[in-house]
């Protein structure tokens, strides 16, 4: 996968995506947990283990975590908690990733902010070798004034598509799912023989999230003037990029104000054994 990460990004992003994982999602998998016995985990797309962090004092008895990345500083950040054995393997998801599954007596397969990047045969691929996979961004971005109004700009739809758009392009796995990552997981987990569930998950920032808030505005900005770079901007005045960078400085006036609330849509999908 050629898609790589800041690891300030990842360190900002990391305590909104521990608060946000669905409590249901852990309800159902910590019993098969014990009841399996289970000790063994792969985590793909680690990162600097944001997945180990939050599941190894959850799911008691972890004695073996695989940790996949292509990008080995960022592993090499990852910390191996105490009486835990942690196999750090530098690798494509596409090649490395899938075989680290099939190849090892593995108990359950997790990724964090994964799904949304990769494509369909790919995730094929991985619901025919394999259980967790958490925070998958389902394309929902909604703005509030004071956590609780409705706060809409008249481009926020127009900057959303734009992202979504350029959500499915290809990150190295074929076309990416984007917004669509939740529903089509479930559908093939399920064609694999998985009992799976779908849960919803969503960010919910206000102001004391505003540096998140202004790193996710940042990217959106980025994402969806690239995504429309010099094309029509469905009737408006001037070009698609320049309406999108409008966009963002009102945005970000907004963060500063200190009186916002900003839901971004997530889903935690999880795949147990029938």
């Amino acid at each position: 996968m050629s898609e790589t990460f800041d690891p300030a990004w990842l360190a900002l992003r990391e305590p909104v995506d521990h608060r946000s994982r669905s409590a249901a999602a852990m309800s159902l998998l910590a019993p098969a947990w014990r009841a399996g016995s289970w000790t063994r985990v792969v985590d793909l797309g680690s990162g600097t283990g944001a997945n180990l962090r939050y599941l190894t004092p959850r799911l008691p008895g972890i004695r073996h975590w695989t940790l996949v990345d292509r990008d080995g500083d960022l592993l090499a950040r990852a910390p191996a908690p105490d009486g835990v054995e942690v196999k750090r393997l530098v690798g494509d998801l596409a090649d490395a990733g899938l075989a680290a599954i099939r190849d090892s007596d593995v108990d359950l397969a997790t990724g964090s902010a994964l799904l949304d990047l990769v494509s369909r045969d790919w995730l094929r691929g991985l619901a025919e070798a394999c259980r967790l996979f958490a925070l998958t961004y389902d394309g929902t971005i909604q703005w509030t004034a004071d956590g609780r109004r409705p706060a809409d700009d008249p481009d926020d739809a127009f900057v959303r598509r734009a992202v979504n758009s350029h959500q499915r392009r290809d990150k190295g796995l074929g076309p990416a799912l984007g917004p669509m990552a939740g529903l089509m997981a479930e559908t093939l987990f399920r064609e694999a023989g998985y009992r799976a569930w779908l849960l919803q998950s969503p960010w919910r920032l206000g102001p004391d999230d505003a540096a998140l808030a202004q790193a996710l505005v940042d990217g959106w900005e980025s994402a969806a003037a690239d995504e429309l770079g010099d094309a029509p901007d469905d009737g408006a005045d001037g070009d698609g990029a320049v309406r999108v960078r409008a966009w963002a400085e009102r945005r970000r006036a907004t963060i500063a104000s200190g009186r916002f609330g900003l839901t971004v849509g997530h889903l935690d999908l999880l795949a147990l054994p029938a």
